[in-house]
C-alpha cells in the first residue's frame, strides 16, 4: 500500500498541471465557437477552426518526442504551454478568420506536446498493476476539467480580452506543479504504426468505430456550442449545457466499459451506435425542454464518448500482443482523421438543413455505423474476447503505452 501512496504521489503534479492546463482548453474551445458565433460567422468557419485544431493535433502527436527527449519533459512542458498562452492571447488580439485557422492548427500542435509530457510522464512512473488506476485518474482530471473550464465563460464577456487572457494565464499557471517536482525523465521509444490493411482485416469495427467517433466528437466540441446559442439565445447557456455532455461522456465510461467485459463487444458496439442515434433525436426534438436537454445530452455524451474506448479494446481482442501498442496508436490516428473531418463535413448539414441539421449530421452518421457494426456482428465471426475493457481518452498516441496489454 505504502508503494502505492508513492507512486500516486509522484503522479499527482503531473495529473494537477493536466488539470489546470484543461481547465482553459474547455474554457478556450466554447469561447471560440462563441465569439465566431457573435462576429456572424457561418457554420463552415467555424468547422474549420475545430478542423485545424485537431489537424495539428495529429501532426503534433507524431512529432514533438524527439523535441521532449532532447530537452527534457519540464523544459518542454514549459516551451508548449508558453506558446499556447501566446497562441491564446493572439487570437482575443487579432480577429481574422484565417489568422484564427493558423493559430488553431499551431495550438492543436502545440497541445498535442502538452499531452504528450504528460502521458508519457504516467507511464514511466506506473507499473504494469497499477496503470490501470492511473489511466482512470488521467480520464477523471480530463473530463472533470473539460466540463469545470465550461462555466469560467461566464468571467467575462466573449468579445472581449478577459476570457483569452484567461486561458493564457491558465496555461502559464499549469507549468507550476511540474516545475515544482523532481522525477526521473521517462524514455520515450518512436511510435510505430501497423498497416491499416492489416488492421482493418484483424478488426474492422475497431478501426472504423475509432474513425467514426472522432467525426462525432470533433462535431461535438466544434459545433455543438454554436447549436446550444442558436438555440437558447444565451451564450451563457452554452457553458451550462457543454459541461452536462462532457459529464455524462465521464459518468457512463467505467460503466459501458464494464458491461463491455461480460457481453462480445460488438454487441455493444451495437447498442451504443442505436442509443447515440435514438438520443440524438429526442435532442433534437426535446431541446426547447430544459430538463428533457438536460437527459438526452447527458445520455448523449455518454455513448458518444464511450464508442472510442470500446471500440479500441475490442479491436486489441483481435491483435497479437506484440501487435497491441502499434494497432493503438493506428486507432488512435483512425480516431484523430475522424475528429479532424467531422467538423467540415457537419457543418454541410447545416447548411441545408439549419442549426438542425449538426444533429440530423450525429444521426446519420450513428446510423450508418449501427448498420455497419450489424453487418459484422452477422457476416464476421468473432475471435475470443480476452481482454479487459481499458478505458482511453481520446487524446495523442503516446497514450497507448499507458495500455499494460502492450506488455503481454
Amino acid at each position: 500500500m505504502s508503494s502505492i501512496i508513492r507512486i500516486f504521489s509522484k503522479v499527482f503534479p503531473p495529473l494537477i498541471s493536466l488539470f489546470i492546463l484543461i481547465l482553459g482548453n474547455g474554457l478556450f474551445t466554447t469561447l471560440l465557437v462563441i465569439r465566431l458565433h457573435i462576429e456572424g460567422a457561418s457554420s463552415l468557419v467555424i468547422g474549420a477552426m475545430a478542423g485545424a485544431y485537431y489537424a495539428g493535433l495529429v501532426c503534433g502527436s507524431f512529432r514533438v518526442e524527439k523535441f521532449i527527449v532532447r530537452v527534457g519533459h519540464i523544459r518542454a512542458f514549459s516551451a508548449f504551454a508558453s506558446a499556447l498562452g501566446v497562441v491564446c492571447l493572439l487570437q482575443g488580439m487579432i480577429l481574422s478568420y484565417w489568422v484564427w485557422i493558423l493559430l488553431r492548427l499551431l495550438g492543436g500542435f502545440t497541445t498535442a506536446g502538452l499531452f504528450v509530457v504528460i502521458e508519457s510522464w504516467l507511464l514511466i512512473l506506473g507499473t504494469e498493476k497499477i496503470r490501470g488506476q492511473i489511466l482512470a485518474l488521467y480520464m477523471i482530471a480530463l473530463y472533470g476539467a473539460q466540463a469545470l473550464g465550461q462555466f469560467l465563460i461566464n468571467l467575462g464577456d466573449p468579445k472581449a480580452l478577459t476570457l483569452f487572457a484567461v486561458t493564457a494565464m491558465l496555461s502559464s499557471l499549469s507549468v507550476i506543479p511540474l516545475a515544482m517536482t523532481k522525477v526521473g525523465q521517462p524514455q520515450i521509444s518512436e511510435p510505430s504504426t501497423l498497416n491499416f490493411k492489416k488492421l482493418y482485416k484483424a478488426s474492422g469495427s475497431g478501426v472504423i468505430g475509432c474513425f467514426t467517433a472522432g467525426l462525432i466528437l470533433g462535431a461535438v466540441y466544434g459545433l455543438l456550442p454554436l447549436f446550444i446559442a442558436q438555440k437558447t439565445g444565451y451564450p451563457s447557456e452554452v457553458a451550462f449545457f457543454m459541461a452536462i455532455t462532457i459529464l455524462g461522456g465521464m459518468a457512463l465510461q467505467y460503466p459501458v466499459g464494464k458491461l463491455s467485459d461480460h457481453l462480445e463487444r460488438r454487441t455493444v458496439l451495437i447498442v451504443i451506435a442505436l442509443l447515440a442515434a435514438i438520443t440524438s433525436v429526442f435532442t433534437l426534438i426535446g431541446f426547447h425542454i430544459v430538463w428533457l436537454a438536460v437527459i438526452t445530452l447527458f445520455l448523449f455524451g455518454g455513448v458518444t464518448f464511450t464508442l472510442y474506448p470500446i471500440s479500441t479494446s475490442q479491436a486489441c481482442d483481435n491483435l497479437e500482443p506484440q501487435n497491441i501498442v502499434s494497432g493503438t496508436q493506428s486507432l488512435l490516428l483512425a480516431y484523430s482523421i475522424g475528429a479532424t473531418l467531422g467538423p467540415f463535413v457537419a457543418p454541410a448539414f447545416i447548411h441545408y438543413l439549419g442549426i438542425n441539421g449538426l444533429f440530423v449530421y450525429f444521426i446519420v452518421t450513428s446510423l450508418l455505423l449501427f448498420i455497419f457494426f450489424l453487418w459484422r456482428r452477422i457476416h464476421v465471426p468473432t475471435k475470443g474476447q480476452e481482454e479487459n475493457f481499458i478505458s482511453l481518452p481520446n487524446t495523442t498516441p503516446i497514450t497507448s503505452k499507458l495500455d499494460p496489454r502492450g506488455e503481454l
